[in-house]
């Protein structure tokens, strides 16, 4: 649906009376989305006016892009229409925090990095890995868990409750503030990963965890690839003490956590496999620093894709992904998780055709395995040609729940799967 001159003054005046002096701007460009840019940008100051906004764009029949700290917003497919960006930014308080009870409540625009700040000061952190200028909401919203799901397990894991606004204007509660209260743990479930198309995070309950003792990262070089995923799939099944493990290039990567006997350990053990090979440590602080620097391409790929397989095949399916790319004449590089089942890949340099044929030809080996591919960054261009998310066996679900939930499709029309 679209809206015309008339709707949209009687928006923007709507708009003026819901929110505060100076939160409601004509967009400037800077929230953009795959080279649509909206006609406003909405910054609500309190859960009830980013309600109040959402109703008012349901009642216009606008279209609203939620927008955090905007760190994936090359995710999902071109929108439909985008009329409102509705910056989360000013929801950034932290509402409650019982160190003892290891919760916390926080608004959904804190940062991640403001929040392991305030968590480390006891002692504490959130295993959940992004960007550090993503917000907790956005990060919730897109569900991806960071390396360290291989030791912590998803995000949707340490939500305890939240707070959620729907389109019309009301804002519902699930879940609870301690670990032993789950109750609506399932709709705070089916809002993670859900890239705000049914509502918008405002508040959110996590459980934390204890900082490790001691942590490391040690880096080993092997012959290629394969060898070091190899490597790695056999150092995980030695039970050590690893928070994450990935493979870049020929190098495996571990990151050691835990007691400091238990990371001495490991890290002898590391090294006695390593049977010689070149071997570079990082300590916590540089170590920590090169993890988050997973998180975020400075490079800027033209094309990033996430293949999600069964760990057992992901070695294969990483040898899939090379012969692609050199068949089609593509330079690649790769980050795999094969104790997850997740591999990255970043390509540049070539045209949308050849980018449009390595997305089929990769997806279709990552659902032979029984996994999937989705197009993490792409240009416009060859969104246009696909969607970013593939086939899903749950597409008539998720439809069902997009017409429960949002009957206009006001939050971020086509842009997830099934364009919904």
């Amino acid at each position: 649906m679209s809206t015309n001159t008339l709707s949209i003054t009687g928006l923007e005046d709507a708009l003026k009376g819901i929110l505060e002096e100076g939160g409601l701007l004509v967009e400037d460009g800077s929230h953009v989305v795959d080279g649509v840019k909206p006609r406003f940008t909405a910054t609500p100051s309190a859960a009830a006016e980013l309600a109040a906004v959402l109703a008012c764009g349901n009642e216009h029949g606008a279209a609203i892009i939620p927008w955090g700290a905007g760190s994936s917003m090359l995710l999902g497919n071109v929108p439909e229409r985008y009329d409102i960006a509705l910056s989360t930014t000013r929801l950034d308080r932290v509402l409650e925090y019982e160190p003892a009870d290891l919760t916390v409540t926080v608004e959904a625009g804190l940062t991640l990095a403001k929040l392991q700040a305030l968590l480390n000061e006891q002692g504490q952190f959130l295993p959940i890995g992004g960007p550090p200028q993503a917000t907790v909401g956005g990060l919730l919203a897109v569900g991806h868990g960071g390396p360290s799901q291989h030791a912590y397990g998803r995000p949707r894991d340490w939500l305890l409750g939240c707070r959620i606004a729907l389109v019309d204007g009301t804002v519902v509660h699930t879940g609870g503030r301690v670990v032993k209260n789950v109750a609506g743990y399932d709709l705070s479930r089916m809002m993670v990963g859900s890239l705000g198309t049914l509502g918008v995070f405002v508040e959110v309950t996590l459980k934390v965890a204890p900082l490790p003792a001691r942590e490391e990262t040690l880096l080993i070089t092997h012959a290629d690839m394969i060898e070091a995923c190899d490597a790695v799939r056999a150092a995980a099944k030695r039970g050590l003490a690893l928070r994450a493990t990935c493979v870049i290039e020929n190098r495996a990567v571990y990151w050691l956590s835990g007691a400091a006997s238990a990371v001495e350990r490991t890290r002898r053990e590391l090294n006695e496999a390593a049977d010689g090979n070149k071997i570079e440590r990082k300590d916590a602080e540089a170590g920590e620093q090169f993890w988050d620097a997973l998180a975020v391409s400075d490079d800027a790929p033209e094309l990033e894709v996430r293949a999600s397989v069964p760990p057992s095949k992901a070695t294969d399916a990483l040898r899939q992904l090379e012969v692609f790319s050199q068949d089609l004449s593509l330079g690649i590089g790769t980050v795999a998780y094969p104790t997850i089942g997740i591999l990255i890949a970043r390509l540049s340099d070539s045209d949308v055709n050849a980018y449009a044929n390595f997305i089929e030809q990769a997806r279709q080996a990552a659902v032979d395995t029984g996994g999937s591919l989705v197009v993490t960054r792409a240009s416009a261009d060859l969104k246009a040609r696909l969607d970013v998310w593939g086939e899903s066996s749950a597409l008539s679900l998720m439809r069902s729940l997009k017409e429960e939930f949002d009957p206009r499709s006001v939050l971020n029309p086509g842009r997830y799967v099934g364009s919904i």
